[in-house]
């Protein structure tokens, strides 16, 4: 004991020095945390008062605050409260303890309380013998721990004392007597107890508040350092803290809840939040006091990375209360983030068309000078906008003094700011039906004029492009445009090679494959669109989104006669239409035998080699092994490597000296010209 004595008060001693150093802010940190439960409570006061979400509903109406006594200690008679430890009243221990409770409180005293050398000895023995017996003495001696713990430098002393493991003991103990207290009020059948046995309840439910809300205050101190907090997870902090979500006391709730928070950034710790329902909990404090409703919506924006929490949020209607709360500055941020986790899920985004969130947010873009100031809100803008129902709502709501609808504000405001982030918007509502597309008619020439000023590869550049490729439908004449305006020669400069970044030219792409039509195929064929759009299959064989977009725009040139010509004269769009039908992606599957089927139906001669070359594409490992059955060649297939590739840009057409260009492997004397023959 003298060892250790002797050890703790070298160590005390060369912390200290640090400590004069920062007595302004040691004070202010000491002075915080013991005003930590006024603080909130005045802040739950304020907002019943009407404060910033005063017009919403209470969750709960008894509300609890702590108490804590104010009593006048001085450090020249700290040993005099120290011998009375030893009595064997319990009421001395606990007179004692309250005053250098309240010497610990005082920054100025922490000094002496830590270089004395047997306080901290001293009150760890008497915690672990009696902390049991008396909610007061085990609330006033883990108050002194908890002001040494809002230093970090003296975290080691508090552990060497086993104070952490005393702490969790004493939160379970706790734990057990509320749930004794509960079963017991269970069992009286709902017969209310008299006024004094009611006092007495809640007066012991105020003290049990106290006590733990210094013990987990105590634990989030500690867990500062990632081992320590690895063991308080060991110990079951994550269901404790759930439990205490069932508490009445405002700055408890506050106080756990922010643990949570903490806690809630590793998945094991969010998977016990899940095992332990704590969005059913959390539930009732939205809407709720400013203090308590923040912390709870930080809490819910932490566990709406995973979809089983983001569900349960649902299924608790959580959707229009927070929507409501978007309209309060105090919230907007954080119940933005959380409606557009919420909003991810294509299941979902429907619900918010019931709900004012699509008014609020059209309002907010109107409003907001610089988009990129407010990612939450363009974020969720951009999530909701993919759903029809809710790009109706916005395109029909009315606003501003003149009663404008919302899509035109919208249009207008972006081809004012020339702002890329509006622009991301507009885009999801060009990708709708044809409604909502008719009403961009008067904006097209706008935008063409905006394109074709701004600078090639820009942000804003990309969306409206992407834009105007989802206006192509029949109510639009685009030839006439394109002719107009020269689109056709401005998307063939674009796919020059190295004239713009991948997504520029992947846009002017499917722009192409949705403009092109049978009125104005030969203008892109003059415009040099083919050769560019299939040169880039090559360059771009590895993208599965270059591929798919190609192969669709050779499946639309494929329908028209000039821009088909063009391509099965003078390139090998065949052969690698056939290889895609291997592809690992389904919809590049589907749309490359989508254009081999065109090709199919307008040419005969090339419907036999088709047909031909998917057998053999389909049939390769059979073909391969009857080939070296037969004795054939080893590679026995026109295409190299594992999976195969036809051959490339530029090469011979023939294929293996067969004059129609055919060749079955394995079968070099026999040449079928039919389906029919294969069987």
């Amino acid at each position: 004991t003298q060892a250790q004595l002797a050890k703790q008060k070298g160590v005390l001693e060369i912390e200290l020095t640090n400590t004069r150093a920062k007595a302004s802010s040691a004070a202010a940190a000491a002075a915080g945390a013991a005003m930590e439960a006024a603080a909130a409570a005045a802040s739950a006061a304020a907002a019943t008062a009407g404060g910033a979400s005063g017009g919403y509903a209470e969750p709960y109406s008894d509300v609890v605050q702590l108490h804590i006594p104010q009593v006048t200690a001085y450090v020249e008679d700290l040993d005099d409260y120290l011998e009375k430890l030893y009595e064997e009243d319990m009421a001395v221990k606990v007179e004692a303890t309250t005053y250098i409770a309240a010497l610990a409180q005082r920054t100025e005293t922490l000094e002496s309380l830590l270089a004395h050398e047997t306080v901290v000895l001293t009150l760890s023995r008497v915690l672990r013998e009696d902390g049991r017996k008396s909610v007061d003495l085990a609330t006033n001696i883990l108050s002194v721990f908890f002001a040494f713990s809002n230093f970090s430098q003296f975290h080691q002393v508090i552990l060497e004392n086993q104070m952490g493991d005393m702490t969790m003991r004493i939160i379970d103990l706790e734990v057990k007597r509320a749930e004794d207290r509960s079963d017991a009020a269970n069992k009286s059948k709902g017969r209310r107890p008299d006024e004094s046995t009611q006092r007495r309840i809640d007066l012991a439910a105020r003290k049990q508040d106290r006590l733990l809300y210094v013990c987990f205050y105590l634990l989030l101190n500690l867990s500062e350092d990632p081992s320590v907090e690895r063991k308080m997870k060991k110990r079951n902090i994550t269901v404790y803290l759930v439990k205490m979500l069932e508490r009445r006391s405002v700055d408890l709730l506050v106080l756990c809840v922010t643990f949570l928070k903490k806690l809630s950034i590793y998945r094991e710790n969010k998977d016990k939040m899940l095992e332990c329902n704590i969005v059913d909990k959390l539930a009732r404090f939205v809407p709720g006091q400013d203090v308590l409703l923040l912390v709870t919506l930080r809490l819910l924006l932490n566990l709406s990375f995973d979809p089983t929490l983001r569900q349960q949020m649902v299924e608790r209607s959580m959707i229009p209360r927070v929507v409501e709360l978007m309209k309060n500055p105090h919230f907007q941020h954080v119940s933005m983030a959380l409606l557009y986790h919420i909003s991810m899920d294509d299941t979902c985004k429907s619900m918010f068309t019931y709900t004012a969130a699509v008014p609020i947010i059209l309002d907010f873009l109107l409003q907001v000078e610089d988009l990129h100031s407010a990612p939450e809100l363009i974020a969720l803008a951009v999530n909701l906008t993919q759903n029809q129902r809710n790009a109706e709502v916005l395109c029909e709501t009315v606003a501003g003094a003149e009663q404008t609808r919302g899509f035109d504000l919208l249009v207008q405001r972006a081809l004012r700011y020339q702002d890329p982030l509006a622009f991301k918007v507009i885009r999801n509502l060009s990708q709708q039906d044809v409604n909502i597309k008719l009403k961009f008619r008067p904006y097209v020439p706008d935008l063409i004029h905006l394109l074709k000023l701004e600078e090639a590869g820009s942000d804003l550049m990309v969306e409206v492009l992407g834009t105007l490729g989802n206006l192509c439908v029949p109510q639009f004449d685009m030839t006439e445009l394109c002719m107009e305006h020269g689109l056709l020669g401005y998307m063939a400069a674009l796919l020059d090679p190295g004239v713009v970044e991948d997504d520029v030219a992947l846009e002017a792409i499917i722009f192409t494959g949705a403009v092109v039509n049978e009125a104005n195929a030969h203008l892109v064929v003059e415009a040099g669109l083919v050769e560019r759009i299939y040169n880039l299959m090559s360059e771009k064989k590895l993208d599965d989104e270059f591929v798919l977009q190609i192969s669709y725009a050779f499946q639309r040139m494929l329908c028209c006669a000039a821009t088909r010509d063009a391509l099965l004269s003078s390139t090998q769009v065949v052969f690698y239409l056939v290889d895609l039908l291997q592809d690992k992606n389904k919809e590049v599957r589907k749309t490359a035998d989508m254009g081999l089927d065109v090709v199919m139906d307008t040419d005969e001669e090339w419907a036999v080699k088709i047909r031909r070359m998917k057998f053999e594409n389909h049939n390769q490992d059979w073909l391969e092994l009857v080939d070296r059955d037969y004795g054939g060649s080893e590679s026995g297939h026109p295409r190299s490597g594992s999976g195969g590739g036809y051959p490339e840009l530029g090469g011979d057409d023939s294929m293996d000296g067969d004059p129609n260009g055919m060749h079955s492997p394995g079968f070099n004397h026999l040449v079928l010209d039919t389906p029919q023959e294969y069987w």
